[in-house]
C-alpha cells in the first residue's frame, strides 16, 4: 500500500469527520457534484440535489458507527472520502465509496491526503486492496490514474434517469 505524507502545509488538516460535520460535509457533497457531474448528469438531476437530505445521510451514517475523513482547508471544511466492505469484488475488500474536493481547492494536495487517509484506514480495519467506482466521463479519472490505479472493470449505473458508463481502478496491496 503506498501511503505517502504531503509535504507540511499549515493550511491543510485532515481529521476523521463527526456527526456535526453533516451539513459542511452535506455542502460539499452537493456542491463537488455540481461542479463535477455538469454535462454528465442531467441537469435536472442535479439541480434537485437536496442539502437537507444528505446532511440527514451523513449524520446518520456518522452516528451509527460509519466513517470519513474531512478536509480543512484555512478551517474551512474542503473535502470528504469515505470507505467500507467492497461491494462488488471478493478478491479486493476494501472500497473508497466517495472521495470529493471542491473545485477551488484542486491542486493542492488534498484529494491525495483524502485517498491516503481512507486507504490506510481501510488496511488498518484489514481490508485487502482497494476500489473506486468513477464515472468513465468523470474528469477525475486521471486523478485515480496517476495515483496508480490499474483499470479492473466496467458497469453500467442509473443516474437522473440516465445509464451510465462507470469504471473500477484497484490497488490491490
Amino acid at each position: 500500500m503506498s501511503f505517502l505524507v504531503p509535504q507540511r502545509n499549515d493550511a491543510l488538516v485532515i481529521r476523521r469527520a463527526h456527526p456535526d460535520d453533516a451539513t459542511a460535509i452535506a455542502r460539499v457533497h452537493v456542491q463537488s457534484w455540481r461542479e463535477a457531474y455538469a454535462g454528465i448528469i442531467p441537469q435536472d438531476h442535479l439541480d434537485r440535489l437536496s442539502l437537507p437530505a444528505h446532511e440527514r445521510q451523513w449524520r446518520a451514517s456518522l452516528a451509527d458507527g460509519g466513517w470519513a475523513f474531512v478536509a480543512e482547508w484555512e478551517q474551512k471544511l474542503v473535502g470528504f472520502g469515505s470507505g467500507g466492505l467492497s461491494r462488488s469484488r471478493r478478491d479486493i475488500s476494501g472500497e473508497l465509496y466517495v472521495l470529493y474536493v471542491l473545485r477551488a481547492c484542486h491542486q493542492r494536495g488534498i484529494g491525495r491526503a483524502l485517498f491516503d487517509a481512507c486507504h490506510y484506514e481501510l488496511a488498518r480495519r484489514g481490508h485487502r486492496g482497494m476500489i473506486v467506482w468513477v464515472l468513465a466521463d468523470n474528469p477525475a479519472r486521471g486523478f485515480y490514474e496517476r495515483l496508480g490505479g490499474t483499470l479492473a472493470g466496467e458497469s453500467i449505473v442509473a443516474v437522473g434517469g440516465e445509464r451510465l458508463r462507470e469504471v473500477a481502478y484497484v490497488w490491490p496491496d
